[in-house]
């Protein structure tokens, strides 16, 4: 064997020793990402941080009645087409709905974890992760092309781990926010951010059911392969396994964009609060 073939041959064994040491984790750390929301209702400092801020908006719903008070008042004036028959439910509505709010996100949390169980089965993590990582193995592993093909498994795997945490780090701040972002139903002026959370809240929570269809979907594809003329190379397989993954990194971007329907800078409730924020500060 002369020179080059050595130096290939390391390069060759070094990048599928990467692919290995980083599709193994990755998809480990997907199993127990992507297939569960953490319950954050039953988090102690989660609940404490969402009582403050349930005070808070408790604080602000006064407010709201006065203010809603000042409309029904100003009915007759101004051609306003404000009512108490209108504004008195609504401010209802955003009080109970803005003190119950962890039990809400509780719910809604249990409801999605059992959605996603009764599709991928008792433990979707352990069965479905042992699965996929099975798919790029096999003699085309040790070619330049599957080797290059588990690489790119593995990076899509670690960026999806990346959306898994940041999709969990949102709907976390979105719980303990929840409370003031209800309130705001209370009043038609600001009703838009009361909407805005629950499209955001819905979109990220549930967009996990869709990803656990989309993973159904590719492992019955790839145990049953007569849609692919019979059965298939390890290679197509790994081809899957990465169009599956890119699929699954992709989704949390579409739910992102149906939730907001806009970009951030467009959104009426985002400049009112940006507004608010400027008065405040440029105030003080």
């Amino acid at each position: 064997m002369d020179l080059t073939a050595q130096i290939v041959d390391a390069i060759n064994g070094w990048l599928r020793w990467a692919a290995t040491q980083l599709l193994s984790p990755a998809l480990s750390a997907i199993g127990g990402l992507l297939f569960a929301t953490p319950s954050f209702d039953r988090i102690p400092e989660v609940e404490e941080l969402w009582t403050v801020v349930r005070n808070i908006a408790d604080g602000l719903l006064v407010l709201a009645v006065i203010a809603a008070g000042v409309l029904v008042m100003a009915s007759g004036t101004f051609s306003s087409r404000y009512s108490a028959k209108l504004l008195v439910p609504r401010v209802v509505l955003a009080a109970v709905a803005a003190n119950a709010s962890l039990v809400i996100v509780g719910g809604l949390i249990q409801l999605e974890n059992g959605i996603v169980g009764g599709l991928l089965g008792g433990e979707p993590a352990a069965a479905v992760t042992q699965q996929l990582a099975a798919m790029p193995s096999g003699p085309a592993a040790s070619q330049f092309v599957g080797i290059l093909v588990a690489l790119a498994a593995a990076t899509l795997g670690l960026l999806l781990v990346v959306i898994c945490i940041g999709r969990d780090v949102v709907l976390l701040i979105a719980t303990v926010l929840a409370p003031l972002a209800l309130a705001t139903y209370a009043l038609p002026q600001t009703e838009d951010l009361a909407r805005l959370w629950w499209r955001v809240y819905g979109a990220l929570l549930f967009v996990q059911v869709v990803q656990a269809v989309l993973v159904l979907v590719g492992l019955e594809l790839l145990q049953h392969t007569d849609w692919l003329g019979g059965p298939v190379p390890d290679l197509v397989a790994g081809l899957v396994l990465v169009t599956v993954l890119y699929l699954l990194f992709r989704l949390p971007f579409a739910a992102y964009q149906w939730a907001f329907q806009r970009t951030l800078s467009q959104s009426a409730p985002v400049r009112t609060v940006v507004f608010a924020a400027r008065a405040a500060f440029g105030g003080a």
